[in-house]
This record gives structure tokens, sequence and C-alpha cells, in this order.
């Protein structure tokens, strides 16, 4: 690769996420170069016709924010995209984009005096970037990412190590008497363990040997083409692989979704993969229903929201398809051991409140790229009283902050679910004495219920300013909100009431144990009698795929981890995130309804929906300056 060019600008401003580079709903068309038509499509639907190889993004902050998936950077590279320079990268997306073959390049100054189409000169070795007669500094790239790049991205780099026989390191896990030595966080602690080194810090890098990796059916095709390409013939240690079928089960494009069920199990046959789990579910909550991510390990999949898992103290991260097809092979993978966040929780939830509204609540503060690259390490009495599923939530939304992951103490609760012995997992917890990058602190006892308002996940505000807006639609499920603990708090408020007129209540259980168990509680009888739609365990509307789609200007209130523009329909719905609880209220008023006031308002207005109440106005998120 050159280390000095030049090529034309295309803008972008903040928080370019990975449905706007490429929409869900095109994230599943097998060919690559009919996927790469579609990139940008929602934002500058000229892109996929008129880019140029060789042609340079030029963004602003936490560029790449959203899923693991790795088309995000796959179509800019089929797009032939040389470089991107922005001010931050989302920390997915930027190993995704490296194991494509593209450069990525951090400044802060470039995005004011450059304009799309401008011709801009990138200089590695000085560290420059030169547009318009004026030069930048730029950060430097790690040599390790620069010769993936070089070597035309992460399949060749693997095939290389291959042909050399460089593809496996000697690792020793630490003892317990060592992980069990102060002055560490939580993630050095399990990072350090797994990689057998004694002392880690921020910023080091280290080679694990993950417990257990994770493919999901939406990236199968891709995987088994990436291993053919690579030449793969076996994989490290195929017990330690489980294949989930949840994005496109049931089928929504026949084609394509059949593609990716019949390339999953050419995989499972082709290495030797027994743990499959076909229309079972959701990915993530089956890794923790089947104990696959267990406290003080270290877990990885082809999917954003793996952090889910470190509500049990897992270490666990999302990577892209390159990537997992190089760790299978090798049964290694590369972190850079991250910086961390305490967040300490005091004071008890009151009725109503939900450890969704806590996250949010946080989400909301430190916004979708204050914990990028971080670890968000959770302790304080409201923490230990939360339940395993509570955790999962939290830990699920801490990606949502561009966290690596969000590590909960392993407690009692946490060795009770488990069916382990405290005394293995207890040095998975909070130390005094360890180097944190700040500490927040919350009182959840103050916490009002809160939501996630368009256009983004950061965009939150408490119960009070928006209760009264008209919703078309409530959707109750996902692997956020989708336990059997959810289900209960709806169906407690559901119970005896009905559905607003004029409203469509979706509910899907996130497993089929979670559906099992909902049907024998009563909760599912509650539901139909409520008026709501039941659906198969799946991802679902959460991700853009089937059940219960929105059209422009229509309002949806759901319990998911994200409402990116056009994720759950055209990029004119409007999407709201809230707890179970207030979905459950909101579903029988027809509008936002704090669940506290419920019984006030069915008492004082004998109506199936309130009146719009104004529509209490939010700010819209903005890309670009062009509001959707």
């Amino acid at each position: 690769m050159e280390k000095k060019f030049s090529g034309k600008i295309w803008k972008f401003g903040n928080d370019i996420d990975t449905d706007t580079i490429i929409p869900g709903k095109r994230g599943t068309i097998p060919d690559r170069n009919e996927m790469k038509k579609y990139a940008f499509e929602l934002l500058k639907p000229e892109f996929g016709s008129t880019v140029q190889p060789g042609d340079i993004l030029v963004a602003g902050t936490n560029f790449g924010c959203g899923s693991s998936r790795e088309q995000a950077a796959t179509v800019l590279s089929y797009n032939g995209v040389r470089c991107i320079i922005a001010k931050s990268f989302a920390r997915i997306f930027f190993r995704n984009a490296f194991n494509s073959g593209i450069l990525l390049l951090t400044c802060d100054q470039i995005q004011d005096v450059c304009e799309g189409g401008d011709i801009v000169t990138v200089d590695v070795d000085a560290q420059t970037v030169s547009v318009n007669g004026k030069t930048f500094k730029v950060g430097a790239v790690p040599e390790n990412l620069y010769n993936i790049v070089a070597n035309g991205g992460l399949i060749e780099d693997t095939k290389k190590r291959l042909a050399a026989g460089n593809v496996k390191m000697d690792i020793k896990p630490l003892s317990m008497e060592q992980c069990r030595k102060k002055g560490y966080t939580m993630v050095e602690k399990i990072l350090k363990k797994n990689a057998g080194k004694e002392h880690v810090a921020p910023g080091d890098i280290v080679i694990t040997k993950p417990d257990m990796f994770m493919i999901h059916d939406i990236y199968t095709t891709y995987l088994l083409e990436t291993m053919k390409d690579i030449g793969a013939d076996k994989i490290d240690d195929p017990d330690k692989v489980t294949i989930v079928w949840d994005h496109c089960m049931p089928t929504a494009v026949a084609k394509n979704d059949y593609n990716h069920y019949e390339a999953g199990l050419e995989l499972a046959k082709t290495y030797g993969i027994k743990k499959l789990h076909i229309g079972e579910g959701i990915c993530h909550t089956i890794m923790h229903e089947a104990k696959y991510a267990k406290p003080g390990e270290i877990a990885t999949a082809t999917d954003s929201h793996t952090t889910t898992y470190g509500g049990a103290g897992n270490f666990c991260s999302g990577i892209g398809t390159a990537e997992m097809a190089a760790a299978l092979i090798t049964g290694e993978l590369w972190f850079k051991v991250p910086e961390a966040i305490k967040i300490v929780l005091n004071g008890h939830l009151r009725d109503g409140v939900m450890s969704k509204d806590v996250i949010l609540r946080i989400l909301g503060d430190i916004k979708a790229d204050g914990g990028q690259y971080k670890s968000l390490e959770f302790t304080g009495p409201a923490a230990h009283e939360m339940s395993m599923e509570q955790r999962f939530t939290v830990a699920n939304m801490a990606l949502e902050a561009g966290a690596k992951c969000g590590l909960f103490e392993a407690d009692e609760k946490t060795a009770e679910y488990y069916g382990m012995p405290l005394e293995d997992i207890d040095w998975v917890c909070v130390d005094d004495e360890a180097k944190y990058e700040k500490v927040l602190t919350y009182d959840v006892s103050e916490l009002e219920p809160q939501l996630s308002c368009p256009q983004g996940v950061d965009n939150v505000h408490p119960i009070s300013e928006v209760k009264g807006t008209k919703m078309d639609e409530v959707y109750l499920g996902s692997c956020t909100n989708g336990s059997i603990e959810d289900m209960e708090a709806a169906a407690k408020i559901l119970k005896g009431r009905k559905v607003a007129k004029g409203l469509r209540f979706i509910v899907v259980p996130a497993t089929n144990t979670i559906f099992k168990q909902a049907i024998e509680r009563g909760y599912i009888k509650t539901f139909i009698e409520a008026g709501a739609v039941i659906c198969h365990p799946c991802c679902g509307l959460c991700c853009g795929m089937p059940y219960g789609l929105m059209t422009d200007d229509e309002r949806i209130l759901l319990t998911a981890n994200r409402n990116f523009i056009g994720r759950q329909g055209t990029k004119k719905t409007l999407g709201y995130l809230s707890s179970p609880t207030v979905a459950a209220a909101t579903a029988v008023m027809g509008v936002v309804t704090d669940p506290a006031d419920l019984q006030h308002w069915l008492k004082d207005r004998r109506v199936d929906v309130l009146p719009d109440s104004g529509r209490t106005s939010v700010n819209r998120r903005k890309i670009n300056d062009k509001e959707f």
C-alpha cells in the first residue's frame, strides 16, 4: 500500500451509525457487489452510484457507531473507499474497517476546512493530511493494523500467517491466587487471567484465547465464504463455538434468509460445531440461558450486543466476520486493554422503574461516545439488588455508549444462576485500589422512568417531559427486555385491561424457554385478551426485520436497544425506547404513560385512548443539518 496518496472527499457529520452506512434490511444480501449499491442509501443515496475507487471519507465524532455488522465496513471497501478520516471512531467499526483493508486516521481539524469534492492528501509516514493548502497532524497507525491494511485486509493477512505456520501462541492462564491480586479493574483482571499476564494496564495489547464464540445467522454466509477463501479445513476448538439462527427466523426475505440458514448448517457440518440453536430465540439470551458465557471468562460474537453477558461478569465483545474466521482458526484474539469507568448505583428502584431506566439515564448523561472503548463497571447496593436479568439489560446497552464491555460484580446471585461456587468467581469484583478513569454515582431512588427519544439512543428524557405523546405501536421484546421478568412486569399492568384502540401492541418473548414460561404463568393469555399480537421468539423488529415495521411519521415505543434512523421502518419513522412497564402502560393508554399514573388516569378518564396532548416537543437528531 502506498504511504502517500490523494483522494476525493465525501463529507459526513457526527454519529454516523452502521444503519446509516448500510440499512439493516440490506445487510442480508449475500452478494456484496450488490449490497454495496445501498451504502448511505438513507443519507446520500447518490453515493453507491457515484463513489470512485480511492475516494476518502471525512467525518466527525463516533463514526461507525451501532452494530458489529462487518457489512458496514465491507460495503465501503467494495466501493473502493481507501481511507476514512474522522475525529473518532466507534470501536467495533474501527476493527472491522482495518480488517476490510481500509485505513482509519483520527484528526480534529480537517472537518472545518474541507467540503465534499475537495481533494485531500494523506501522508502516513509524516502522519499528516493536507487539504486546501492546510496541513494537519493525524494519530499514528499501530504497526499491526497498518500491516493488515498493507496485506489487503485480515483475510489475506491470515492466509500469510497460515502459510508461514505462524498461527498459535502458548498461553497459560493465571492461577486463582494471581487473579485476586489487588489494584486492577474487573476488565484488567479478566484479560490478564486469560492472557496469562501478571500485569496489564490500559493501552496494552494482549493476546487471549476466548472461552466461547457465537455466530448468528446474518453472518453465516459471509463467514462460510471467508473460511473457504482462507482455505481452512478445521477450526481450533469446535466445542467453544455455537451458532444461533435468530435474525432471519422466521424468514423475511425468502432467498436471502434461506441462504443464511443453509450456510449455518454447512458451517456446522464442515467444522464439527455441535452447539446449534435453530429458531430457539435471540442469541444473547440463549448465551446466558444455556450458560455458555460464564463469569470471569471471555466470550466474543458476531454481534455488537455481545456486551450483554457482562451482567454476569463475563468480558464479552462483538467482532466482524473476518476477525471471527481468523479467531476460529487460531483460537486467539487480540484486545487493547480499556480504561474503566466505575458506576456506583445507590438507593432502591421505586415501583414501575426498572434497570432499563437506569442505563437510559446513564446514556443520556455520558452520550453515545462517552464510554468509547471503556469498560463500564457497575457496583453499589442497587447494582447488587438487581436480578441477573436486570443486570443483563444494563450490560446489553453499555454498548450504546461505545463501551467495550459493561461488567457487574460476580456475587451470590451470579453463583446461584450459574450453579458455581462463589469462591471461584468472587474475584470478579470492583477493587477500591484499582485506577479508574472516573467514578459516576447515582441514587436510583430519585429516578423516574426514562425514554430515549427520536432520533438516537442518547437523546434521553424523563417521562415527565414526554408523557402524553401519542403512539401508533408498542413493541415488547428483544435481547434487552424480552426476559420472563419483563413479560411479568408488562402482564401485571395489562391484566384485565385492553390495548388502546388504534394502537398495535406486539409481544415477542426472547426465547422458546421464556415463551413456554410465559404461557405456563398465564402472561400470554393476558396479552392476547388485552389485544396484543404474539410472535415467535426472534430478533424481529429490533433489527429491522418483520413483525411491525413502521411507515413515515408513525411513532413506535419499543423495549429494544436502538432507535436509529430507519431501523424500525422508514427514515421518517419516530422511535422511542423505554422499559417494559412504560411500554405496557403506554399500550393501555395509547400515549406515553408513567406506570405510576396509570391507575389515576384510568379512574378519572373512562376512554380507550387519551387525546394527543400536543405531542411533547422533543429535539430530533440531525445528520448533516438535515432533520429526519
